[in-house]
């Protein structure tokens, strides 16, 4: 845990935002769960470190799904909002059919909806990026050699050295995964020591331009 290498500290600059972050409805869950036979009601909910962020009420209809839910917006009143959902259905090579999600504004089949708005819609629409998106290179890369280094019991950090081979792996695959986890873990610290370099370099002009006490614009 923590260390040179072992966190995000490489990532900087607007992000769109998450997938990952949203209160969202996937319907491979519903169907695993039993939830989408017609006549079907339920509630769907959602917590976070165990305090429920949000949570809709749902009713299944033969080709489509009702929600019923509150929305507010940037602490403003709550709004009582009713969604219909309609569903398309594909048909599987071995038989049956996959039921899907018709994104109620593009109309495009997709297994999960997001609630990063008033209605759910789905990634696209929201303009949703998942996390992995947000990385630049240098983290990627620090990513890929931790990865590695985990496969290999070694230190997450990339300054530590890998040094044991794991019991049962053949020397030469040991050898080949601990060069690419150097290689990667170089390759994306000097990218990230050169991104941090350019970034404080601009962020030098900007404040050498800024008149300092006793200074006055012309």
């Amino acid at each position: 845990m923590g260390g040179l290498g072992s966190g995000g500290w490489f990532r900087y600059g607007s992000k769109k935002s998450t997938a990952n972050s949203q209160h969202d409805i996937d319907i491979r869950w519903m169907k695993k769960n039993d939830m989408l036979r017609p006549g079907t009601t339920c509630s769907l909910s959602w917590s976070r470190r165990g305090k429920e962020t949000g949570s809709v009420s749902c009713r299944i209809e033969e080709n489509q799904m009702a929600l019923h839910y509150r929305h507010r917006l940037h602490g403003g009143e709550w709004e009582q909002v009713e969604q219909t959902i309609p569903f398309a259905r594909t048909s599987c090579n071995y038989g049956g059919h996959r039921t899907w999600f018709l994104c109620p504004h593009c109309m495009k089949r997709v297994a999960i909806l997001y609630g990063a708005g008033k209605y759910f819609l789905c990634r696209h629409c929201h303009d949703l990026v998942y996390a992995s998106q947000q990385e630049d290179r240098s983290y990627r890369l620090i990513r890929k050699a931790q990865k590695i280094r985990r496969r290999l019991n070694a230190p997450g950090s990339i300054a530590e050295p890998i040094l044991f081979k794991p019991k049962h792996m053949h020397q030469k695959t040991f050898d080949r995964l601990k060069n690419e986890a150097y290689r990667a873990g170089d390759e994306g610290w000097m990218i990230g020591i050169a991104a941090l370099d350019r970034r404080l370099n601009h962020v030098g002009e900007r404040l050498g331009a800024i008149p300092r006490s006793g200074q006055f614009l012309a």
